[in-house]
């Protein structure tokens, strides 16, 4: 009598699958390659003085103020007080919400990138800053007497941090003063012998203003190293210097097609989007459910590549 080979019927073969499967993952779990949370951990530095400390660099905008001070061993009470926060569970890229380019003066950022240089200052783990990226002064008070960097760090930190009272004792110090006119029962000044005296005329109020000149045939325009663009704010003209192939908070997605990215290389950066040309890349980020702390190096990496 001949033997039937022998076969996996449906059921069977369903049932390895799945014990396999179970038995992988019970596995991984078991050696800790599993794992079905975000841990929001820093990747470590792999060489030099400060391996196997967590790296600044890595600190994402999902990161909330909580997740900032367990990785880096920093109380989460100080982090509050620097950046006026209040609610441990806040994700730290609301920072980019509250400094918007209105609040700041132009060219300065205060978001994921201020948080990342505030924590290399207070555990003294070396990060460099992008250019344009400052403290809120709040957090000076907290480095000097936490801040385990060097102090000319620190030093240097405060003379570019963004404060907002010296920004109003300015606007007050540059109002016009009123003048007070003198009491009815002042004593007259005829009482002095007569005197004549010829008033020079008042000169007319002036104001700075910056003059572009217009080249011409026999005086032609200098190269420029840097792109100027001009807005109009409550009548006043105002002059932002954009840096030619550097990614600022004013950079717009026809200044990236502008410095030789084209539609395709920019989308690799930004996850398949793009904005219209006009389009700041800063306000354009958060209602696409991106930050612009994490575009910017991106887009950055990819015109300092070409």
């Amino acid at each position: 009598m001949s033997k039937k080979p022998l076969s996996l019927t449906i059921v069977p073969m369903a049932v390895i699958i799945v014990s396999v499967f179970v038995i992988g993952i019970a596995g991984a779990n078991l050696l800790g390659v599993w794992k079905t949370t975000n841990t929001k951990e820093p990747v470590k530095i792999k060489t030099g003085e400060f391996a196997g400390l967590p790296n600044p660099a890595d600190i994402r905008g999902s990161y909330t103020w909580a997740d900032v001070g367990k990785a880096f061993n920093i109380d989460v009470q100080h982090l509050l007080t620097a950046f006026g926060a209040t609610d441990p569970a806040v994700k730290v890229n609301t920072l980019e919400t509250i400094y918007t380019k209105e609040t700041l003066p132009a060219g300065l950022e205060i978001g994921t990138g201020s948080v990342r240089l505030f924590v290399s200052l207070y555990t003294g783990i070396p990060f460099t800053a992008d250019e344009g990226t400052v403290l809120p002064i709040s957090a000076i008070a907290v480095l000097k007497e936490f801040g385990k960097a060097d102090s000319s760090l620190i030093a240097d930190a405060e003379s570019k941090a963004y404060n907002p009272a010296a920004k109003q004792q300015s606007a007050a110090a540059k109002a016009p003063a009123t003048t007070t006119p003198a009491p009815a029962s002042q004593p007259a000044a005829a009482a002095k012998p007569a005197e004549t005296a010829t008033a020079a005329p008042a000169k007319p109020a002036t104001t700075a203003t910056t003059v572009k000149a217009v080249p011409t045939a026999e005086n032609p325009a200098p190269a420029a190293s840097a792109k100027t663009t001009s807005t109009t704010v409550a009548g006043t003209a105002e002059t932002h210097e954009v840096k030619t192939g550097t990614v600022t908070g004013k950079t717009t997605f026809k200044d990236l097609k502008d410095w030789g990215l084209t539609e395709e290389k920019i989308k690799s950066a930004t996850g398949g989007k793009i904005g219209p040309d006009s389009a700041v890349i800063k306000d354009w980020a958060e209602p696409n459910g991106l930050t612009f702390s994490e575009l910017k190096p991106k887009l950055q990496a990819l015109l300092d590549a070409k």
